[in-house]
Parts: C-alpha cells; sequence; structure tokens
C-alpha cells in the first residue's frame, strides 16, 4: 500500500536550462546529484549502457522534484503535452505572490497559457506555465 509520493521526475535535454527554472528561478535547493549506469538502471529504462545523471530536487516542505539527463537516449518523437492530454500532465506548486514570480518568469522567456487567474470560488489566485522539459507548472497561490 502506498505510503506517500516520493518525487516527480522530468526527463530534459537541456539540464543547465531545467537547473535555471526549478533552482534558481523558483527556489528548489538542490538535494542529491547522481550518475547512474548499470544493470539495475538497464532493466528499469528498457535499454543498453543506460548513462544518467539525476538530480533531485527539494522544495521547502520536503517535496522533491527529480531532473533526469540522457546522455545516451534512444532518439524518440518529441511528445506534446497538453493540459487536457491523457496521463500525467501537471505538477502544482504552492507559491507566494503569483503576480510578481509571474512578471519574473515572463521576463525570462517562460510560457504561460493565460496571466493569473481568481478560481471560480475565490480561493487561489493560479496560472499554468510550460516547464523546460515540457510539462505543465500550476503555480497557486492562496488567497487568505
Amino acid at each position: 500500500h502506498m505510503v506517500k509520493i516520493r518525487h516527480t521526475g522530468l526527463v530534459t535535454k537541456d539540464l543547465n536550462r531545467s537547473l535555471l527554472f526549478w533552482n534558481k528561478y523558483l527556489g528548489f535547493k538542490i538535494f542529491k546529484d547522481a550518475k547512474e549506469s548499470g544493470n539495475l538502471i538497464d532493466k528499469i529504462m528498457l535499454y543498453k549502457k543506460v548513462k544518467v545523471r539525476t538530480i533531485k530536487l527539494k522544495d521547502k516542505s520536503g517535496g522533491l522534484i527529480e531532473i533526469l539527463y540522457f546522455k545516451n537516449s534512444p532518439r524518440i518523437k518529441r511528445n506534446v503535452i497538453k493540459p487536457y492530454s491523457n496521463g500525467i500532465t501537471h505538477i502544482s506548486v504552492t507559491i507566494n505572490n503569483i503576480y510578481k514570480l509571474y512578471d519574473f518568469l515572463k521576463k525570462k522567456k517562460v510560457i504561460f497559457n493565460s496571466k493569473p487567474q481568481i478560481s471560480e470560488d475565490g480561493n487561489v489566485i493560479m496560472t499554468y506555465c510550460k516547464s523546460p522539459e515540457g510539462a505543465f507548472l500550476e503555480l497557486v497561490e492562496e488567497i487568505k
């Protein structure tokens, strides 16, 4: 039986851009940085001679994001994720001062679906942006 969600993994083609986004722009702290290869990782990744760098980043409450950078993965077509796609489409983070972060990220060329919006129930202000890995990131500020 499940105890808790351990982390969310995001595969990137541009490690520097991902670290800039998650670490510098959003304030996640690097928790663990490892290079992985060998029989176990080959089995779970479904190809031979895997070489992957994994960087776990932690938020202030202990939530983890894992960025995976494959040095030699097989080529695949880029999968385009839409907010309404089947499967996992987004990660949601609670933030302070959504308007300030929105303006900052827009200046850094981060793509947003819309300006921050107040939810129908009036409890939060939220918006979606694209992470460097192609997933959506939901930014939510709770209205007190």
